[in-house]
């Protein structure tokens, strides 16, 4: 129990309102509402006159305050851990831009393999149906990626969990996909921004 739980405990048991409390008080309804609600606490003049009229000590009531300010202190940190760590998916999603420069494709030129882009990789295949694959998956993680930056610096956390959610789903199908084109440096690069995602993920959890 935290101090505005136990005010508002103290408060039904002597059958008071709000408006009762805060008139005694001598603040306004409002104050007590979010002292009760943990929008806000009492200054030391008004925890003593709380003390005075509930016939309770300081002391107790301050154990109260302390429980509060600690809660409060935990939901901050959670909330800033779990909104950081929508900004660090996203940004892993938008990673994935470097699989379009990078050369992380062999291309068989005949008497050697070469490594190449993606986009050197499309023209030694005319584009075909391998490149379409890595294609797709690079461009919607990175499109997945700039939606999660997006809600997480807007505050919008549910959405962004959705989105992270749909993230992951996208960049394990492309380890698939990756493997499928017989491309172990990509795909072996994949699979590596995919284990940082649940690292990331279970840190989240754990908060």
């Amino acid at each position: 129990m935290d101090f505005g739980e136990k005010l508002k405990a103290l408060r039904t048991e002597r059958g008071l309102t709000q408006e009762q409390l805060a008139a005694r008080l001598y603040v306004s309804r409002t104050a007590v509402s979010k002292w009760e609600t943990g929008g806000g606490s009492p200054n030391l003049d008004s925890l003593q006159a709380v003390a005075r009229l509930f016939d309770v000590s300081v002391d107790d009531l301050l154990v109260y305050c302390f429980r509060h300010f600690s809660r409060s202190g935990r939901d901050e940190r959670r909330s800033t851990a779990r909104s950081s760590g929508m900004l660090s998916f996203g940004l892993l999603d938008v990673l994935a831009v470097v699989f379009a420069f990078i050369p992380l494709y062999g291309v068989d030129d005949g008497s050697f393999v070469r490594m190449a882009n993606l986009a050197d990789y499309g023209a030694s295949v005319d584009f075909g149906a391998s490149f379409a694959v890595m294609a797709a998956a690079v461009v919607s993680l990175m499109f997945v990626g700039a939606v999660e930056i997006l809600l997480a610096a807007a505050g919008s956390r549910r959405a962004a969990r959705i989105v992270a959610l749909v993230g992951f789903a996208v960049q394990a199908l492309a380890v698939v996909l990756f493997a499928s084109t017989m491309q172990p440096y990509a795909t072996t690069l994949m699979f590596a921004l995919l284990l940082a995602k649940v690292v990331v993920g279970y840190r989240i959890l754990r908060s």
